[in-house]
């Protein structure tokens, strides 16, 4: 897989604000919208919410151009997921088992229903991202054989019905709009394509404009959910959803920001570190930030970055220690 500045720039930009949210998300749920804590969670997410796309959108740039079987694809890429996927699921649950059940109070029947019920959509909540890429890893040489015979026009309708699609599975939207089949063009497969587009046939889109749009659908997003949460009397996260037409344009424009930076070939070793690690970081990041956020002895204003700043550190020394032992390369993401 190739590395180009431009991708593991994003890639590490991604990273990094998957863990601010996951530093900041907890302040929302007071309800208390005029105050500083609130407020300042609410604009941390608002500005980081893109993250999750971005890395499907590096997928499709890196992806969705290779030449290969889809028996190569497979073996290759979802080996590369699934021990990670096993391993931490285990690490997740058995975390949760130690951490919030006491067993004088629960019989081997309830423990077996816990584990069903967490195994379904994951035994950690960031873990839903991998039952989503592996649906997508499963899609992917199927869609490179249909975006590989496209011309650039056909890819071009193919994003605007995709981005037509956002509007319609929006809770917003969806009931003022006929009821048009779109899933064909629906949900996270949009970023793959759009991946490979932006990567093949780059915007011609000076850097202040893109990061300009960039900034105003991060301000929708902000302002947006402070007035929903305001209305509603309690928090409201509809345009933080990760196939909302503001986020979507918010990636895109990030992505189409960096990509026109000059940016040095190879970048410093300290961030080909983070890059390289980013997978391990996202899969180990949550269990460090729940023992070094509650110890940072700072106000909210510095304790969510200095906590996300500490969690993707160690988070990437326990990757790379990982590795380091014997299969751990296997497991470690």
């Amino acid at each position: 897989m190739a590395r180009t500045s431009y991708i593991s720039v994003i890639r590490i930009v991604a990273i990094f604000l998957v863990i601010l949210i996951h530093s900041s998300s907890g302040y929302l749920n007071s309800n208390d919208f005029s105050s500083f804590d609130w407020s300042y969670a609410n604009w941390i997410n608002s500005f980081s919410r893109f993250s999750v796309p971005l890395f499907v959108i590096i997928s499709g740039a890196l992806l969705l151009q290779k030449n290969e079987s889809t028996g190569q694809f497979y073996k290759k890429r979802l080996l590369k997921i699934v021990p990670p996927f096993i391993f931490w699921t285990i690490i997740y649950l058995v975390y949760y088992f130690i951490r919030y059940i006491d067993f004088e109070y629960v019989g081997f029947p309830q423990v077996v229903n816990i584990v069903l019920i967490r195994l379904k959509s994951g035994t950690n909540a960031h873990l839903w991202y991998l039952y989503m890429l592996i649906g997508l890893y499963l899609a992917i040489p199927f869609v490179r054989k249909i975006v590989g015979n496209c011309t650039k026009r056909e890819i071009e309708i193919f994003i605007a019905l995709w981005f037509a699609s956002l509007f319609f599975t929006n809770k917003w939207f969806n009931s003022y709009l006929p009821n048009f089949d779109l899933s064909f063009f629906s949900g996270y497969m949009g970023y793959l394509v759009l991946g490979y587009y932006l990567r093949n046939h780059p915007v011609s889109m000076m850097k202040l404009s893109s990061f300009t749009f960039f900034v105003l659908c991060c301000l929708i997003t902000g302002s947006g959910t402070q007035y929903l949460s305001i209305t509603a009397g309690e928090f409201d996260p509809t345009l933080y959803n990760y196939l909302s037409p503001n986020i979507a344009l918010s990636a895109g424009f990030l992505f189409v920001f960096v990509q026109r930076l000059k940016l040095p070939e190879p970048l410093h070793a300290f961030w080909r570190f983070i890059d390289i690690h980013s997978f391990g970081i996202y899969l180990c990041h949550i269990l460090l930030l729940n023992y070094i956020h509650p110890i940072v002895p700072l106000s909210t204003l510095w304790k969510i970055p200095i906590a996300a700043t500490l969690t993707l550190l160690t988070s990437a020394l326990l990757t790379y220690g990982l590795r380091k032992i014997p299969f751990g390369k296997y497991v470690s993401g």
